[in-house]
């Protein structure tokens, strides 16, 4: 949907500590046509409920235009963004979620990167995360391309799970 020269528009870290309260619900675009973000958050370690996972309500990003009712929330599906250490989801950024309360002792930490879809031109309502030189200057294809680099790169295995390096025979 983003295709190829869909601009990265945040890249960033979401970090909830111990104690952090659940957020209202909300969605972090107002409604328009045709979608103009989609969003990426990868677990940077396995994310329970106890850490506030985000919730997101299903469908919510074809529904919303219309006013947040009682009656729209109870009948939405809602999802818990619980997830293993290196899954991710994507999400477009008209869903209604929130982040819920980190009842945990741990502090929740995602790596979040976001594409703006290329049809989409103006002000979306708030700016991204980049830093002034590098808006409007990558593209889903140079993230695509960087990391295939890395991995290919990478590809001997020389490194354990905690980052320590090994040596293969």
């Amino acid at each position: 949907l983003v295709t190829m020269q869909g601009e990265l528009y945040e890249l960033a870290s979401v970090i909830t500590h111990p104690g952090s309260d659940r957020q209202t619900i909300h969605p972090d675009l107002p409604f328009t046509e045709p979608a103009p973000l989609y969003v990426l958050f990868l677990a940077l370690q396995d994310v329970t409920m106890e850490m506030g996972p985000t919730a997101f309500l299903l469908g919510t990003h074809r529904a919303h235009h219309l006013p947040i009712t009682d009656e729209l929330l109870s009948q939405a599906k809602c999802r818990y963004s619980t997830l293993n250490k290196g899954d991710c989801v994507v999400v477009d950024a008209r869903i209604l979620h929130c982040g819920t309360a980190n009842e945990s002792a741990s502090p929740r930490a995602l790596f979040n990167l976001s594409f703006r879809n290329p049809q989409v031109t103006g002000d979306l309502g708030y700016p991204g995360s980049m830093r002034p030189g590098y808006c409007g200057q990558l593209t889903f294809a140079d993230v695509s391309h960087a990391l295939q680099l890395a991995y290919d790169n990478n590809d001997d295995d020389t490194h354990d799970d905690d980052g320590s390096s090994s040596s293969s025979s």
